[in-house]
């Protein structure tokens, strides 16, 4: 089994970097537009440079909020509220974030964009119902505190969380079409621009809000108004290009069609999620869950700012990828990436970047410092795992083939799940270590199951574009 596994890997690898040689060609005739690449390693990095920043800057919003409800009196009990409520609203706004995968694939003209803001709807019926109870009811005062062992304060604060992130959901319907037009005219600079000026916008919210209220509701009222204020901006830009699409070029896909591709998708953006918000369930079981959890929070939203750009990595390559030949330019493009954000998670290698980065740039307390120190030594293994999976994900949303990634997406969970149930054995082990260790087993096995059915298609269907 471990010959086969190293082969496997070894062949994927070949395939990314440089395509099958002759031996793996399809018999039949070769058509010209599947061996000539539509882009070029320097297009690529000309299309994913602004999204580096975008998403820089994109996760440092979040670090900024985690940064700010550290600097509060009594940090862990805030930090764990607004921790708890931001996993769940992220797990389930999941399907309503994935409406921007399906647009970047579906945008024809602007009847379609007006099908795609209703499809957008229809997701949001598919949890609303939930995220309302838990905001609006004493169900949700109970579900925080059975599946996080929160506290009631804790709980309370959470919920309070929870109904202010409901207000992000019409924002997201057309932040998506907006930037997923952006993208599709290769205008990244201005979705980068976009989240510019939500970062700005967010020290002047925090600063007025702190003035208004204190507590966690300070870190979820700054994240929707936020987010609020880049819409706007999205929406503004987008519309030269929604006004320069034709009214109807062809018939439009059908909602049948949308959930047919759409539905993997919203599975594995709710893996996204799902796998923090797991990993939040299992830190809740350990010997001081609230220290665990607020470690972990910081720590998650850290890596946001510095691996951010690789969960970008899927949408570049879903845009840039039109045929067989792209795979193979993509491929080497994912390469460097992987090897470039590794050799930068290496810094943390170093006792001294490590303290300051955690001490002076994040302001954390020294006992909070201490405990999530040894964690940052696992994420040069989390960029790789992350390129990989992103890479083997973009190929297969570029060419419509998402069920395996509904697969994989579970599987992320699953693996999770697992190494959960293995850490509850050991109540007093480091919270944080085993929530990055968890991001690693999710990715790994991700990339390994997508990777493998790109193999597969390659093998037995004559290529994922055939």
């Amino acid at each position: 089994m471990g010959i086969r596994y190293v082969a496997l890997c070894l062949l994927f690898l070949k395939y990314i970097s440089g395509g099958f040689k002759k031996g793996f060609k399809s018999s039949k005739s070769v058509n010209y537009s599947s061996v000539c690449p539509t882009v070029t390693i320097r297009e690529a990095y000309g299309f994913f440079v602004p999204l580096i920043f975008m998403a820089e800057l994109h996760m440092l919003s979040h670090a900024v909020i985690s940064a700010f409800l550290a600097r509060m009196p009594d940090p862990e009990p805030i930090l764990a509220a607004y921790s708890m409520a931001f996993y769940l609203h992220a797990t389930l706004g999941s399907p309503i974030w994935a409406c921007q995968f399906v647009a970047i694939s579906y945008i024809r003209d602007r009847a379609s964009i007006i099908r795609l803001l209703i499809f957008s709807t229809q997701t949001f019926f598919l949890v609303g119902w939930f995220w309302l109870i838990v905001a609006l009811t004493p169900a949700g005062i109970i579900f925080f505190g059975a599946v996080f062992g929160a506290s009631a304060a804790v709980a309370e604060n959470a919920q309070l969380c929870m109904i202010v992130s409901t207000l992000i959901v019409p924002c997201v319907f057309f932040r998506s079409l907006a930037y997923a037009l952006l993208m599709l005219n290769r205008r990244t600079t201005l979705v980068t621009l976009g989240t510019f000026i939500r970062l700005i916008g967010l020290f002047g919210i925090l600063a007025v809000l702190q003035i208004m209220t204190n507590g966690a509701l300070v870190g979820m009222a700054a994240l929707t108004a936020c987010i609020a204020l880049e819409s706007v901006y999205a929406v503004f830009v987008a519309r030269k290009y929604y006004f320069d699409l034709p009214e109807s070029s062809e018939p439009l896909p059908t909602y049948r069609e949308l959930w047919r591709f759409g539905w993997p998708v919203m599975v594995m953006q709710t893996a996204e999620s799902g796998v923090a918000f797991t990993a939040s369930f299992f830190l809740g079981r350990l010997l001081r869950p609230e220290l665990a959890i607020a470690a972990f929070s910081v720590l998650d939203g850290m890596i946001r700012v510095l691996l951010g750009p690789l969960r970008n990595l899927a949408q570049a390559v879903q845009t840039l990828t039109h045929n067989h030949a792209d795979t193979r330019v993509i491929g080497k493009f994912a390469i460097h990436l992987a090897v470039i954000f590794c050799l930068a998670m290496c810094a943390f290698q170093s006792d001294i970047i490590c303290r300051y980065a955690l001490e002076n740039v994040m302001g954390l307390p020294l006992l909070l410092a201490d405990y999530v120190a040894p964690a940052l030594l696992l994420t040069p293994l989390l960029a790789l795992c992350m390129a990989a999976a992103s890479y083997t994900r973009g190929q297969l949303l570029a060419s419509r083939k998402t069920a395996a990634i509904a697969v994989a997406s579970v599987a992320r969970i699953l693996a999770v799940s697992v190494l959960g149930l293995a850490v509850l054995s050991m109540s007093d082990a480091n919270g944080a270590v085993v929530g990055v260790s968890a991001l690693i087993a999710a990715f790994a096995t991700e990339a390994i199951i997508l990777g493998g059915r790109i193999l597969y298609a390659e093998w037995r269907e004559g290529g994922l574009f055939h």
